[in-house]
């Protein structure tokens, strides 16, 4: 007897559950972390492989097994074949590359999205950087990256309390509402000293949310969100650090950022379910105290 679920208790708290995302559903900026993902061989270097549909992708959304079918940046990319040095310092604000007068940013901007800048840090791009699909899927280019100072505390984070610095290294505004997937590719440039222990999105409503620690390794890893907001919400992407784990200047690289629609059911929808759930378990504690339900009829 001691292993039986309480219906009610059940009941009670599906209810809850709907009506908390009907809540946040009409109120806007929500993130969720998703997961991440590791390019690996086993995996068919997924995350390198970012916009071929012939490789299986985890997270992917709707079967097209392709990142970034509502947008993306990919980071001041390098042909595979004739690779180029990029060593470019910019200031904050900056368009994210897709007007360098050689090598520019891959982007296509998701019609969602008013603006997306850089932090201030440097465009790199150098030898020993992860080789990555362009967004044909086909052509093959040696990896760059918006590298950024991660010098901002110590601050709390998922590492314990001070445990880590933080470096902002995107921004990106919504000129309407959406629900879309966010993934975002560290760890590409040659070496894990310049990757970050833990991506975060915060925004004003629900602070920062926080991807699972990431395996700092060289291989290149994508941490995936799932936001929903209104027309003039504002997220910023920033790049953790702990305490302990920074080499020399302390950097971080954020190499490719894909934008996927996600579909969501309407408020409506889930104000019905959470309502519905509030009934039944009304009806169940009539039942339970002998009363006659309406669901049982006279």
């Amino acid at each position: 007897m001691k292993n039986m679920k309480n219906p009610m208790k059940q009941i009670s708290y599906a209810a809850a559950v709907c009506l908390h995302l009907a809540v946040q559903t009409a109120s806007g900026q929500i993130v969720t972390y998703v997961g991440s993902e590791t390019g690996l061989p086993g995996n068919g270097y997924s995350v390198q492989n970012w916009s071929n549909p012939g490789v299986a992708k985890t997270y992917d959304i709707g079967g097209s097994e392709v990142y970034g079918s509502a947008g993306y940046y990919q980071i001041r990319p390098t042909p595979n074949s004739s690779p180029t040095n990029v060593n470019d310092p910019v200031g904050g604000g900056n368009d994210l590359g897709i007007l360098a007068p050689s090598n520019p940013t891959l982007f296509s901007l998701p019609s969602f999205l008013s603006s997306a800048t850089g932090d201030a840090g440097a465009f790199v791009n150098f030898g020993g950087y992860s080789i990555y699909r362009g967004p044909d899927g086909s052509a093959l280019y040696r990896q760059g990256a918006l590298s950024v100072a991660v010098n901002n505390g110590p601050f709390n984070s998922p590492a314990g309390a001070n445990a880590s610095y933080f470096g902002t290294a995107m921004n990106f505004t919504l000129n309407s509402s959406a629900n879309f997937r966010l993934g975002l590719a560290v760890d590409s440039v040659g070496s894990g000293d310049y990757a970050p222990n833990y991506v975060g999105i915060y925004n004003s409503l629900t602070g920062t949310v926080f991807s699972d620690a990431l395996t700092r390794d060289g291989n290149a890893d994508m941490a995936f969100f799932d936001i929903s907001g209104t027309i003039g919400d504002s997220f910023t992407v920033a790049l953790w650090q702990n305490v302990g784990a920074q080499p020399g200047g302390q950097f971080a690289a954020l190499s490719l950022a894909t934008y996927d629609v996600v579909p969501e059911p309407s408020a409506a929808l889930l104000v019905i379910l959470g309502l519905t759930s509030l009934g039944a378990l009304h009806a169940l504690r009539k039942r339970h105290r002998g009363e006659p339900s309406p669901l049982q009829g006279s």
